[in-house]
């Protein structure tokens, strides 16, 4: 049973498809819905299908089932990310890092990626008020090797702006060496917008101030396109939508001022997750260090293909982002969308 009061099935079957490998594919984990703080204008689970949220004990006893599955088919790259912030809920975080590091030694798997997404709030806070020990500290403990934090701005005020007052708050200058002295690797993902990082001098500036706290890629992403849009694929808040829109950059323009520009070098590009998006890669000659950007289209994945291994907040398991299963499934509307984001009074 769900926080709420859903009923949710015992058991969740990965969906029948051509193939069942997930060699070479990520298992995206969304741990929960909640972010306490976070107030991101770009927010896609503000506007996409949100999965109702188990309870720790459920979800965990699912996730552990999803894990052998993923595992037995070939997978070796875990990401722990959301629909909301991962550390919001440690319950879940730790539970699911102790299944995965369980498992791993019992089948005998060596992970390729074990990372998590994080807006940086939390992670020099202890992970409970009877303990000292802070949440960077435990998930060093834990075995996780790499931290994606989530930048959208270049200044502290430009990301106050974009992603509210909490995020602005942290102060990454700060915060970047401090997971570096636990020994784990710093990536950062920065959504372009208009009107924020958009243009060739906003990712220079950028790139240039990552690279000197030893961050080890910068990963610039597009705003999503979601070129299907009705009551199943985009029922949320319409206000997020229309800034998504409103705020896209031109993507490929911007691409080709990079390649233009002396300060990169352009290395490859590549299709990502089954081609519904690409990625560009690009060195920084003065850092040495990966510059990436992605585009990603969703709500058009194959049914029938592995996209990537998605794990909702309810504990299922599916070949991709898409799938809208409404006979398993609860899905929750803007309302309780809101209660998982308490400071939201904005959309």
């Amino acid at each position: 049973m769900t926080e709420k009061g859903f009923n949710l099935p015992e058991t969740r079957p990965v969906p029948e498809r051509e193939s069942s490998d997930f060699h070479g594919v990520e298992m995206k984990v969304e741990l929960t819905n909640k972010c306490k703080f976070g107030r991101c204008k770009f927010c896609s689970p503000l506007f996409r299908p949100v999965v109702a949220e188990a309870g720790a004990e459920q979800f965990l006893k699912l996730f552990e089932k999803d894990i052998e599955t993923y595992f037995q088919q070939g997978g070796r790259k875990i990401i722990l990310t959301g629909g909301g912030e991962p550390t919001d809920d440690p319950e879940k975080l730790f539970g699911a890092l102790k299944i995965i590091n369980e498992k791993k030694g019992n089948m005998g798997v060596n992970l390729e990626l074990l990372a998590i997404y994080s807006n940086g709030v939390n992670l020099l806070s202890p992970i409970s008020e009877d303990s000292p020990q802070t949440f960077l500290d435990k998930l060093a403990e834990m075995g996780v090797e790499d931290i994606n934090l989530s930048i959208s701005g270049s200044t502290q005020e430009e990301v106050a702006d974009i992603s509210g007052k909490a995020m602005g708050d942290v102060n990454f200058n700060e915060l970047i060496p401090k997971i570096r002295e636990k020994g784990i690797r710093v990536l950062t993902r920065t959504t372009l917008a208009k009107g924020y990082i958009d243009s060739i001098d906003d990712i220079k500036k950028f790139v240039e101030n990552m690279s000197s706290l030893g961050v080890g890629i910068v990963y610039f992403s597009d705003l999503f396109e979601v070129p299907t849009r009705n009551q199943e694929t985009t029922p949320g808040s319409k206000k997020v939508l229309q800034w998504t829109d409103e705020h896209r950059v031109d993507f490929l323009g911007l691409i080709e001022d990079v390649k233009n520009n002396a300060e990169f070098e352009f290395a490859s590009q590549s299709g990502r997750h089954k081609e519904q998006g690409q990625t560009f890669t690009f060195k920084h000659k003065k850092s040495g260090i990966k510059v990436l950007f992605g585009n990603l289209t969703i709500g058009e994945e194959s049914d029938v293909e592995a996209t990537y291994c998605y794990v909702k907040p309810d504990g299922s398991m599916e070949a991709h982002n898409n799938a809208r299963r409404e006979t398993d499934r609860e899905y929750v509307d803007l309302e309780r969308i809101k209660e998982y984001r308490p400071e939201r009074d904005d959309i």
